[in-house]
């Protein structure tokens, strides 16, 4: 793994893997494994879910769900809260981020790494691409 990658990996949240981002990739999915981003999409577009329902909505199967929240629970991308339901306890979950702030702390922590990789190099160069927008 190159430097650059090094520091910035150490700066995201372990859920955003820098070293592994896949350009061709459309949206999240640059980011995050497809599985990730799916459950994500689904839990900003329908609001808090359990894992069931996230199950049928998403058609991933219910093993690859739990795990995936689980990873995403540790990484601070979602929350879990217990419900007891007629004696019964479920899991809820919820973004922690607004899709939005999610793609804002991602650009913002690797732009700050770019920066502390390349100093003035980096400002010129986003100073560059600013202005061909």
């Amino acid at each position: 793994m190159s430097t650059i990658f090094k520091s910035l990996y150490v700066n995201c949240k372990p859920m955003v893997k820098l070293d592994q981002i896949n350009i061709s990739n459309n949206g999240l999915t640059k980011f995050f494994s497809p599985i990730e981003a799916s459950i994500l999409k689904t839990l900003w577009n329908e609001g808090e879910m359990t894992t069931s329902e996230l199950t049928e909505k998403t058609k991933i199967p219910l093993t690859s769900v739990a795990g995936t929240l689980d990873r995403l629970v540790k990484a601070g991308y979602t929350a879990r809260r217990v419900e007891n339901v007629n004696g019964r306890v479920r899991y809820v979950y919820e973004p922690v981020f607004s899709e939005e702030e999610a793609a804002t702390e991602i650009t913002t922590k690797i732009l700050d790494s770019l920066v502390d990789a390349f100093g003035p190099l980096a400002r010129e160069n986003f100073s560059k691409y600013s202005d061909k927008k």
